[in-house]
């Protein structure tokens, strides 16, 4: 459960920006739909974030996502990630400034706070506490050298002989992981299970519905359900799974060194996905199944069926997910329903959270809360700002928030000025 994220000189956003999931004020509103409780307090299980093109919203994605990448990369791996730093580029101070990251999460019953900086390709700074009753710190690193870290938790002590081997370009927290202290693995599988998405990114979105599919034996069904239940008539998949190895020829003409290169070349899966739809006789009385292919279906029925498998099995596993622009392609009464089903008792009883930017402005007119909402703008000077609806004063419980939303009472409109395009 996630809630709290805050990131700071990465992409966009040069100052320190902090996202909360936390219920907000005495708004009772949905409460019991659209929040639930943990022994850390109430959390959010949807929020929506607004803005222009270009004002920031798939760069605060891409912050959780770097965070994300970089605990869940291998060792070295990482140290890759680590020296290339996406940091604000419109100020001269910005490369010499730290870009940080620190991310509040909750993992059977225990608030977890972690966080890390990096600057100049080094690990400058590295936290790890927990809260169960009352806040311990787990471990600190107050500098790139390993001799600055200090375990301060028991939970910690069988990794404290691996403090030695911890490089500058390397988080301490991830060599804990690979030793396999249980701790750390509970945080880097928490992680892992984080699902963020490019909703334009096709393949890399078809791939994981393709997986949970072939994962879970009620896999396909669950997909052909949700769709039905959201309008689209398909009556089940077929999937071909083939291997698509390298030439034996070809490997062996590869050096040694090569072949290690190569590694995730020699077994590529290849895909051959068709959809089964009824095909009635010339009075519509009977009907057969027959196989169309998927790639006939339409750009609405592709996308929904790409971001199936990533929403089932967050809503099964009570984790979180966030796609950039969910209502791409998608009617907003599809987007209404998916977004119901976080917000629902039923639905979701494992508690799944969904972070996603939208430009579909009817939400602000569902049965949304306030501090659900959150907005993007971008200054003169290029640096993007999140803020949230709560942040505005004296907002009545009967405000029209999408009329007032586009009449810019709330900020993060297009900035146009070409007034001649009304004619």
């Amino acid at each position: 459960m996630l809630v709290g994220f805050t990131f700071e000189n990465f992409a966009s956003f040069y100052n320190n920006t902090e996202f909360a999931m936390t219920v907000s004020g005495n708004d009772s509103r949905y409460k019991e739909l659209n929040t639930f409780s943990t022994p850390h307090g109430e959390l959010l299980k949807s929020c929506f974030m607004y803005g222009a093109n270009g004002s920031g919203k798939t760069n605060f994605i891409g912050a959780l996502a770097f965070m994300k990448y970089i605990v869940t990369a291998e060792l070295d791996v990482q140290s890759r990630i680590i020296s290339k730093p996406n940091h604000f580029l419109f100020n001269n101070v910005s490369k010499d400034k730290p870009t940080s990251f620190s991310i509040a999460f909750i993992i059977e019953g225990i608030l977890y706070d972690y966080g890390f900086s990096v600057l100049n390709n080094k690990i400058i700074k590295e936290y790890l506490d927990k809260k169960d009753k009352r806040t311990v710190n787990v471990f600190t690193r107050s500098g790139s050298n390993f001799e600055t870290i200090k375990i301060n938790s028991k939970e910690f002590k069988n990794v404290e002989h691996v403090i030695k081997n911890t490089r500058e370009d390397v988080l301490f927290l991830s060599w804990a992981n690979f030793c396999n202290n249980e701790m750390a693995m509970k945080i880097y599988k928490w992680f892992e299970a984080i699902q963020i998405f490019d909703a334009d990114d096709t393949n890399q979105l078809l791939s994981v519905t393709v997986n949970y599919m072939e994962e879970h034996e009620n896999g396909k069904k669950d997909i052909v359900e949700l769709m039905n239940k959201l309008g689209i008539p398909i009556y089940d998949f077929e999937m071909e799974i083939t291997d698509d190895k390298m030439s034996e020829t070809l490997m062996a003409a590869l050096k040694k060194s090569y072949k290690e290169k190569f590694k995730n070349m020699m077994n590529v899966k290849n895909i051959d996905l068709k959809v089964k739809q009824r095909v009635y006789d010339k009075d519509w009385d009977n009907y057969t199944i027959s196989d169309f292919g998927f790639e006939l279906e339409s750009a609405g029925t592709k996308k929904l069926f790409e971001i199936a498998g990533p929403i089932i099995s967050a809503i099964n596993n009570g984790s979180v997910v966030l796609i950039d622009e969910i209502d791409a392609r998608l009617h907003p009464s599809l987007v209404r329903q998916l977004v119901m089903m976080f917000n629902s008792l039923s639905q979701n009883p494992n508690n799944a959270q969904l972070i996603c930017n939208t430009h579909d402005v009817t939400l602000l007119d569902e049965d949304i809360r306030r501090d659900q909402i959150y907005f993007l703008e971008k200054d003169e000077y290029g640096v993007s700002k999140l803020y949230s609806l709560c942040d505005f004063k004296g907002i009545r419980k009967d405000s029209k928030i999408l009329k007032q939303y586009l009449l810019g009472v709330y900020g993060a409109l297009p900035n146009i000025k070409d007034s001649s395009i009304n004619g």
